[in-house]
């Protein structure tokens, strides 16, 4: 679960680079939908996208309850078969510790649908070197905030 500190910084952060606003946001992996709730706060129409059907169901009752279901979607899926396109991806995706290398697959699959990804990952130097790299063999320019 993305600290809601960590959630309000890294969507502050996109919505200050116009990366938001009248914006297509994906939020792969997207659990009870914090991530997606401030991007549609701040304008954006975001689509939380998870395999949990729990997670998606919580986090669509507090949309509605939150007046927040007009700016938003819900998509009960596996990001391996999603085929979509956004603006911008903005995610917390599993740090691979337990399913290892599914952090690379979240980051693999934001690099295909969108042109502008915030991935928060494990932080340390082999994270951040693999992340620069994959991001400059696909084109990115790479960011590490």
């Amino acid at each position: 679960m993305t600290p809601s500190y960590l959630a309000s910084e890294i969507i502050w952060i996109a919505y200050l680079r116009g990366d938001i606003k009248g914006k297509k946001v994906v939020d792969l992996g997207c659990g009870t939908g914090k991530l997606c709730s401030g991007i549609s706060l701040l304008g954006g129409y975001c689509i939380c996208v998870d395999i949990d059907e729990e997670s998606l169901k919580m986090a669509k009752h507090f949309f509605e309850k939150e007046s927040l279901i007009k700016n938003s979607d819900f998509l009960n899926a596996d990001i391996k078969y999603l085929q979509i396109r956004s603006d911008t991806v903005i995610q917390n995706p599993p740090f691979g510790v337990v399913n290892r290398g599914i952090d690379l697959l979240f980051l693999s699959k934001a690099l295909e649908i969108a042109d502008t990804i915030y991935t928060i990952h494990k932080s340390n130097e082999k994270t951040r070197k693999m992340i620069l790299d994959i991001g400059k063999e696909r084109g990115f320019k790479v960011e590490i905030l």
